[in-house]
């Protein structure tokens, strides 16, 4: 698992907004765009639903956001260690 999908996965499931995501990122748009979409295709699920104010979870989407959430804490304690 690419730990760069999921980090842009859980941004934008924060922000709500990819242009928001992509900012906080530091990356383009169209870059986190394909992130997403990517890391959509390797799960074989629809992760968002775009509405008239962003983007929302949908029902898969928010059940991965709390493990992808644990995954990038690990990660992030393993390398602390």
């Amino acid at each position: 698992m690419d730990l760069t999908l999921l980090r842009a996965f859980v941004t934008v499931a924060r922000e709500g907004n990819l242009t928001r995501a992509a900012e906080r990122l530091h990356l383009t748009q169209p870059a986190v765009s394909l992130q997403i979409k990517s890391l959509q295709q390797s799960l074989n699920l629809k992760l968002f639903s775009r509405t008239a104010s962003g983007l929302a979870l949908t029902p898969d989407g928010s059940k991965l956001l709390p493990l992808a959430e644990r995954v990038l804490a690990v990660s992030q304690e393993l390398l602390q260690a």
